[in-house]
């Protein structure tokens, strides 16, 4: 089962995220995320280097919310510290919150575009089920 795909889909983006469990396709998630914004010149000189925190204490009645919460503030903290991801790990997950480690490396921006801007993290669609491999979900971002 692959990670992540990335799909074609009208005006926006859209992924298909695989994971054995909830943290791994959290992980994924973000991983995929980041091979739609990336570019491959960056790609070559990342280095984890650096090592970002991020907590989101929030009540969940569901892990979609969490999801589109973890991913857009993994968005955010790319674009606020220009930083090049190279990982991600989840350490805590639960209906409480999400909190993980992101990894990379600090860029410059007037030097190292990103290859496609994501907007947003929606909603639209996202659904995460669960399957006898694990758990899957497509998430679709505005570009």
């Amino acid at each position: 089962m692959k990670p992540y795909e990335i799909v074609d889909h009208t005006a926006d983006v859209r992924l298909k995220v695989n994971g054995a469990t909830l943290k791994e396709l959290f992980e994924n998630a973000a991983k995929g995320m980041f091979a739609i914004i990336r570019d491959e010149g960056i790609v070559k000189d990342a280095k984890s280097s650096e090592r970002r925190i991020i907590e989101i204490k929030k009540e969940a009645d569901d892990f979609e919310t969490l999801l589109v919460d973890w991913l857009g503030e993994v968005l955010y903290t790319i674009n606020k510290e220009n930083i090049f991801c190279t990982n991600f790990k989840i350490l805590e997950l639960n209906n409480n919150g999400v909190r993980g480690e992101v990894y990379g490396k600090k860029i410059d921006p007037a030097k190292n575009k990103f290859q496609t801007e994501i907007k947003a993290v929606t909603f639209h669609e996202l659904k995460i089920e669960e399957q006898a491999k694990g758990f899957s979900c497509a998430i679709i971002f505005d570009v």
